[in-house]
């Protein structure tokens, strides 16, 4: 099976294809101007929403994995140790550091992501490119993503935002534009689900990995 995070984006992407199946079926049964922009700027709404938990979720289920295949920190990539250190230094709580002790780092590394997880709220690319150098040591997380298409990202992620920004007054995004969006995400999430379970395993010393690279886009496959 894959990541619990692609299986989860696949639970929520559910809204995303329920409202481009209601689109479609006041389509046919209404002649004229459809006034259906509605459903078509929920639908992206929604569609970045899952993008941005997908990548969430994937940076702490790596860092759960990684924590239960090493034991001594020093084990760590430089950058992990880096960002846990300063994290650490930067904390005003005077007694931060005693935490550390034992198995104490890997509370604070997964805590200290969940924390600036929670603050991304704008999935495009040089933000999700520091979150996953700063927390995995990995340069340049979107150049996994499917070739040249990080701009497409960012161009989405936009969209999302002039929606958000301007309700019924954003442009308008016709269904062929929304169904490219959505395969654009999906595409990429099965992209960087399969490297990223290589580039995990690399970094412990498992012999299998994290997760098959076995895919589906309906979620029912996996049930």
């Amino acid at each position: 099976m894959p990541s619990n995070a692609y299986i989860t984006f696949l639970h929520i992407r559910i809204d995303v294809i329920k409202l481009i199946e209601t689109h479609t079926n006041y389509s046919k049964s209404t002649k004229g101007k459809k006034n259906l922009g509605h459903l078509t700027r929920s639908a992206v709404v929604m569609l970045c929403a899952v993008w941005e938990r997908y990548n969430e979720d994937l940076l702490i289920e790596c860092i759960d994995y990684i924590c239960n295949g090493i034991a001594d920190i020093n084990l760590l990539n430089k950058e992990i140790k880096k960002t846990i250190s300063r994290k650490v230094r930067d904390d005003k709580n005077e007694i931060k550091p005693i935490e550390l002790a034992g198995d104490g780092w890997k509370t604070i590394w997964k805590n200290y992501a969940k924390t600036e997880t929670e603050l991304l709220n704008t999935p495009k690319k040089d933000n999700l490119d520091k979150l996953f150098e700063r927390y995995l040591g990995l340069l340049n997380y979107s150049g996994i993503w499917k070739n040249n298409c990080s701009q497409l990202i960012n161009d989405f992620v936009g969209e999302r935002g002039n929606i958000a920004h301007n309700g019924n007054r954003a442009t308008y995004v016709r269904m062929d534009t929304l169904k490219k969006y959505q395969d654009l995400v999906v595409e990429n999430v099965i992209e960087i689900d399969s490297k990223m379970s290589e580039r995990v395993r690399a970094m412990t010393t498992a012999v299998n990995l994290p997760w098959i690279q076995d895919y589906s886009k309906d979620l029912s496959y996996y049930k």
